[in-house]
């Protein structure tokens, strides 16, 4: 199965041990460029603050890419520090 990272996003967030973290995370979604060359920028939120940002040619790349950063952030601290 190829890797995912907004579902492996989820998952870790669904599995936290504090319980499910999933309504905590939203997403910004913005785009720039002529309608030929579109750059997409996505925004992964957590609580509210910016925890990965990505940016790509389509809004899945950008989201993908978003999440990926998300991810390693949250793996680098406690998510209870999001909190306060």
């Amino acid at each position: 199965m190829e890797s995912d990272p907004v579902r492996d996003l989820n998952n870790y967030l669904q599995g936290h041990p504090g319980g499910n973290l999933t309504r905590y995370l939203s997403w910004a979604m913005n785009e720039d460029g002529p309608d030929h060359q579109r750059t997409h920028y996505a925004t992964a939120k957590f609580n509210g603050r910016d925890i990965g940002f990505g940016r790509g040619f389509s809004k899945g790349l950008a989201k993908r890419e978003a999440a990926e950063r998300a991810l390693k952030y949250l793996n680098s601290i406690p998510v209870e520090s999001l909190f306060s």
